[in-house]
């Protein structure tokens, strides 16, 4: 494949993480494998789900809050077999240490590991010869840590990023970090958290003296279990700190005058919502006991971005199982990106506790 292919590839990959993560801000930043979601829990609720404490780990990169001692020896790893042969996947162990003095855990931490590989490409020059092969991946590393505030009422976490990026003959490196804070009520049905994620900068970029942008962002999630039936009804407010995300695509007739090129007038009332529905995912698990649960989502902004003016199929909407086998926690997740079929997310949890007995 020539490099030119390479370059679609990614600038595709970035268009699509870009809306899962409930942006379009046309490639103003770097290292948009970052909002790709390494939970199919979370996958399977928008791609962008961070409101709950049960003891997931597999959330804790996109919430470190939800760090306490549920799981504590806890192990998670995920993989999603991507767009045109691109893999990427995710591992996580967590453990909680002791306060000095007391039998409560005083903070748990968590470290993670997340990379994506885009393959292996055949490199040809401009008169289409043969040259060699090169290779592109990313990657990241990841120290988290949470810590109660106030009982386990409230929690508090971050997460302390490295990254690395290298596409063909171009490298970068970069850190960041995310805070958060979460609120669960004593009767754990309700759940509010919020999380500020990516601050931070490239270290070295991948054109000396083009210093590029990491994809910040401020989300806030509510979810709500409902006392006498199994639902969790929750919503996540996305990219809060940018209110107007559209993006106007020149090609769409649609949106763009094509005489004119300007966009297409539509009523005050009917852009503000659509400005704001953009930053907003509704979710539903059905909670079928410890064993069992279904999720489903919708993220409108997903749907605007990537929904064909042919054919929109279930673009944005995705769905998902959580099951408990034995000993492990398996997690399926689906999302539709494309009119032609879903993406598969799989996600593996288990406590290496229930594997030996302390003495």
């Amino acid at each position: 494949m020539r490099l030119r292919y390479l370059a679609l590839s990614l600038l595709f990959l970035s268009s699509v993480s870009q809306g899962i993560a409930q942006t379009q801000l046309g490639g103003s930043s770097t290292y948009n494998f970052l909002e790709l979601p390494v939970s199919a829990r979370s996958a399977a609720l928008g791609g962008n789900f961070i409101t709950t404490r049960d003891g997931d780990l597999s959330l804790a990169l996109e919430n470190p809050s939800i760090l306490d001692s549920s799981v504590n020896n806890k192990v998670v790893m995920s993989y999603m077999p991507y767009f045109a042969g691109i893999n990427y996947g995710f591992f996580s162990y967590a453990h909680s240490i002791k306060a000095m003095g007391y039998d409560k855990a005083a903070g748990t931490f968590a470290v993670s590991v997340k990379y994506i590989d885009y393959g292996t490409f055949t490199q040809a020059d401009d008169n289409g010869n043969i040259t060699g092969t090169f290779w592109a991946g990313e990657y990241m590393a990841n120290v988290g840590y949470g810590q109660a505030i106030k009982d386990s009422t409230f929690n508090a976490g971050v997460n302390a990023k490295v990254i690395y990026s290298h596409l063909q003959q171009y490298t970068s490196t970069g850190a960041a970090l995310d805070m958060a804070g979460s609120y669960v009520s004593k009767n754990r049905r309700l759940f509010i958290s919020v999380v500020v994620e990516n601050m931070g900068s490239q270290i070295t970029d991948y054109v000396p003296g083009n210093n590029e942008p990491l994809p910040f962002d401020v989300k806030v999630g509510i979810a709500d279990k409902l006392a006498h039936a199994p639902f969790r009804f929750g919503v996540t407010l996305d990219h809060l700190e940018h209110w107007d995300i559209t993006y106007i695509d020149p090609a769409d007739t649609e949106t763009v005058n094509p005489l004119t090129g300007q966009a297409v007038k539509t009523s005050s009332l009917g852009t503000f919502a659509d400005k704001l529905m953009r930053h907003v995912t509704p979710n539903l698990e059905l909670v079928l006991g410890p064993n069992f649960m279904i999720r489903v989502a919708y993220n409108y902004e997903v749907r605007k971005e990537l929904e064909s003016s042919v054919k929109q199929g279930l673009v944005g909407f995705s769905t998902g199982v959580g099951i408990r086998i034995y000993k492990f926690q398996l997690n399926y997740g689906l999302g539709w990106y494309y009119t032609t079929g879903p993406t598969s997310t799989l996600t593996l949890g288990l406590s290496l506790d229930q594997f030996y007995t302390r003495r």
